[in-house]
């Protein structure tokens, strides 16, 4: 079995689509383009060479609730097994946003 370092990174991304995880529940599965990556300090950045990129993202489904696509999220994220990124369930203020479509 792999095991994945402890990680972060801060993504700017547009969502695609979303719908339910097909695994997790209470959790949805967006389709993002990564537009921006920041590494978190302290971490491991797993996750910036994804910039310019279509990347499947595990949200807490409440996060996502009425967000159109389009819309760009700022979201602190992980990667938490090979191909498979998540956003922290919890963000602290300041690490989850979104800006509707323009």
């Amino acid at each position: 079995m792999v095991q994945v370092v402890e990680n972060r990174t801060d993504l700017t991304a547009r969502l695609v689509r979303t719908g339910p995880h097909p695994r997790l529940a209470g959790w949805d599965l967006a389709e993002v383009d990564v537009v921006g990556a920041e590494p978190v300090t302290g971490y491991a950045d797993l996750l910036s060479g994804n910039v310019g990129q279509r990347l499947l993202l595990a949200v807490p489904s409440p996060l996502l609730a009425d967000v159109a696509a389009g819309s760009v999220l700022r979201v602190r994220a992980r990667l938490a097994a090979p191909g498979e990124a998540m956003a922290e369930k919890n963000p602290a203020p300041g690490t989850f946003a979104v800006e509707p479509p323009s």
